[in-house]
């Protein structure tokens, strides 16, 4: 018998993933591999002037997003890189949280103590343990560790391969680099960047970027969209040496 075998189309909701790009297209993979209640509609990104068929599944504008939810069997999942980004896509639709799907990977752990919220993925490998919090919208991919009872806020993604020791509390529309280690009981502010290897030993505040190990402050910002221009000022140099 094959444990993840699909189940009759009919039986599940259509899934519309907003944002075509890599991590739609995950999104998009898992869904057409394993039972997980959803069929794949289609993508839903501003790159698309109208709606055509493509591979087998929908594409078209975000704009369709209004009339794709008058219909209750249809089920959301903002799939977008950018913390800010995601962030505002989510405030502009307005849809309510239940509309939106989460997507846990089968070969995912999460402990069912742990309060999961709505738009939330989490991909093949990562482990959430116990009493902690994933806020809605927030994305958690693959090899990524959370220990216990470490809250994470809503629009943040986790890259692969993390390391966040516990009871540590990540602000809203947080980046946090691939391979990075924060150690237990820090705080990370909202609009913040931790660079990927980054070693975080202090509390990190709001509009930041953490880089190097141990991890300095590199930047302060309060100026919108700071994540993806912070992001762009990172040299290969900052992120191995850690110099301020």
């Amino acid at each position: 018998m094959d444990l993840f075998r699909q189940r009759d189309t009919e039986a599940r909701k259509k899934l519309v993933i907003i944002g075509s790009g890599s991590q739609g297209r995950m999104i998009r993979n898992v869904i057409e591999q394993y039972d997980l209640g959803f069929s794949v509609w289609g993508f839903l990104d501003e790159q698309y002037a109208s709606l055509f068929l493509e591979d087998g599944i929908n594409r078209g504008p975000i704009s369709l997003a209004a009339s794709l939810y008058q219909d209750e069997n249809t089920a959301f999942i903002i799939a977008i890189g950018d913390p800010e980004n995601k962030f505002e896509v989510a405030q502009s639709l307005g849809f309510q949280e239940e509309r939106y799907a989460t997507v846990i990977h089968p070969y995912a752990y999460v402990d069912p103590s742990t309060h999961v919220g709505y738009g939330v993925y989490v991909s093949a490998n990562a482990t959430v343990m116990h009493q902690g919090t994933i806020g809605n919208h927030t994305f958690i991919l693959a090899g990524a560790t959370l220990e216990y009872e470490t809250r994470v806020a809503d629009c943040v993604l986790i890259a692969a391969n993390t390391t966040i020791s516990g009871n540590v509390a990540i602000q809203n529309q947080v980046f946090v680099g691939a391979g990075s280690v924060i150690t237990q009981g820090k705080k990370i502010g909202s609009h913040t960047i931790i660079a990927a290897n980054a070693t975080v030993l202090k509390d990190v505040p709001e509009h930041s970027i953490a880089i190097g190990t141990p991890a300095v402050v590199k930047v302060k910002s309060s100026e919108k969209s700071a994540v993806n221009k912070l992001a762009r000022s990172i040299t290969k140099t900052d992120v191995v040496r850690g110099e301020q």
